[in-house]
């Protein structure tokens, strides 16, 4: 018995991953595994256990009774695996803390606090990696969240999404608040701008993202108002956030501004609002952490929930 389990043991986490993501094609890129490949370890399995674990549909997989039975088992187990070597891992590594977030969270909030959190916490490695949308990589299981950038997992994620409900291992940061942003100069040159309503005649700066992106773009942000009318001038797309402020700055046109991330400019009088009024959505960035972690991740992530 213990031979056969030996044997299959490659093949049962095949089947646990695939079950997890519901989609081979997932659960293949996530192994790093041919879908043929990924294909036959479940099959194997299937033969030896003498019936079909999956039903295979046009959009996906679902589990048979003996699949369900079967995961029901692999899952707890895996997770408990998980969960000692992240344990075992942490141990040997507690001077490294690695965060991940997006580019404008990275660039305007955490960035201008890194000499802080650097003198905080000395004898740390602190590191920090961004993509455009790291709530793409979060999990089913908020309190299980990992996010690979460069194929590195990170134990702190910093992501805008909609709040889970609160547990020990995420904290909100702040709420998504809203507002039209430009230059005192580019105020004085198009303004007064009395509403909303008025920004559609203006050259507007957009960041460029996937329409299901999670936050406001130009086109949600006046539909959440309930504007609507063609725009006099086509919006400039920027790939991320820092170029977009950045043209804002340089006179070129009226940004969204997200509280939490311009409260400096704002400050400091380099941007002004455009407009009167802020949308504001069900969306917050969120921090959260690994359920395994060690001492000084859980340290890190007090320090930044104060923050």
């Amino acid at each position: 018995m213990y031979n056969k389990l030996h044997h299959h043991l490659s093949d049962l986490h095949a089947f646990d991953t695939a079950a997890r993501q519901g989609s081979l094609t997932k659960a293949a890129k996530l192994l790093r595994l041919t879908q043929p490949a990924l294909s036959q370890k479940i099959k194997r399995l299937e033969t030896y256990m003498g019936e079909p674990l999956f039903h295979r549909q046009n959009r996906g997989i679902t589990l048979t009774r003996a699949g369900q039975l079967l995961h029901a088992t692999s899952r707890e187990n895996f997770n408990d695996l998980l969960q000692v070597f992240h344990s075992i891992e942490n141990e040997k590594t507690t001077t490294r803390v690695r965060i991940s977030t997006d580019f404008a969270f990275a660039s305007h909030w955490l960035l201008p606090r890194l000499p802080l959190l650097r003198d905080q916490f000395r004898d740390l490695d602190i590191q920090v990696f961004t993509s455009q949308t790291p709530s793409d990589a979060l999990a089913k299981d908020p309190a299980q969240v990992t996010i690979l950038s460069s194929d590195i997992e990170s134990d702190l994620v910093i992501a805008l999404t909609t709040p889970p409900e609160s547990t020990p291992t995420n904290q909100i940061l702040f709420a998504e608040e809203v507002l039209a942003v430009c230059s005192p100069v580019f105020l004085e040159k198009y303004g007064p701008i009395t509403s909303p309503h008025d920004l559609l005649k203006l050259p507007l700066l957009n960041l460029s993202a996937a329409p299901e992106a999670p936050w406001y773009n130009w086109d949600s942000w006046f539909q959440s108002q309930d504007i609507l009318g063609p725009k006099t001038h086509a919006p400039t797309s920027l790939s991320n956030y820092a170029l977009v402020l950045q043209a804002a700055l340089d006179h070129q046109g009226v940004a969204l501004g997200w509280y939490g991330l311009i409260d400096k400019f704002l400050e400091s009088g380099q941007l002004v609002p455009a407009c009167p009024g802020t949308v504001k959505s069900n969306r917050a960035y969120i921090l959260y952490r690994r359920k395994a972690t060690s001492s000084n991740v859980e340290a890190v992530f007090n320090w930044i929930t104060k923050q």
